[in-house]
């Protein structure tokens, strides 16, 4: 059976031609034929196949719900994202690294029986919102929502201990 295949391969490829549209090699005989259709397709722009708008053919899809042009709806699509925010992995590794340090340099110190170092300062994520009335921070999505919450709670509660302002009850002396 190898032997039919050995026969193929032991064509000279000094009888190919190369065809100038698409620089594969063909017999001579064959190249002829091959020249003209390669032009053509070489030429003619291919129109972008769209397989929703093909399955929707001949069903309730098509009439019920008009189907876009590709170009549209991609160009929609891109306009609806949101921008990428810059990326700030750099700070957060360095507010990792810190953060292990500290903790290896107190564990090393509950070993040693010395003083406890002094805690690292506080990092804050410049994603995240704070909120006027409280102070805390939130991801977007959850500070829409905890400072409309701050909010009815703050006009509810009285100022407690604004800059000591605030009045103290009588003491009971007699």
């Amino acid at each position: 059976m190898m032997e039919e295949f050995e026969d193929v391969d032991a064509v000279p490829a000094q009888d190919l031609s190369q065809c100038k549209t698409c620089k594969r090699w063909f017999f001579p005989k064959v190249l002829e034929k091959h020249a003209n259709i390669c032009q053509k397709t070489a030429t003619k722009r291919r129109k972008i196949f769209d397989s929703s708008r093909q399955r929707a053919e001949g069903t309730e899809i098509s009439t019920l719900k008009p189907i876009k042009p590709k170009l549209q709806s991609s160009a929609a699509s891109q306009k609806a994202e949101p921008p990428k925010k810059p990326s700030n992995w750099r700070k957060k590794h360095e507010d990792f690294i810190t953060t292990i340090r500290a903790a290896k340099a107190a564990t090393q110190a509950v070993k040693d029986g010395g003083p406890l170092p002094p805690p690292p300062p506080p990092s804050y994520d410049p994603d995240y919102i704070q909120c006027p009335y409280c102070q805390r921070r939130f991801n977007e999505n959850a500070a829409d929502r905890h400072i409309k919450f701050c909010q009815e709670q703050a006009a509810r509660m009285p100022i407690k201990n604004k800059l000591g302002d605030a009045k103290k009850p009588p003491s009971r002396t007699q």
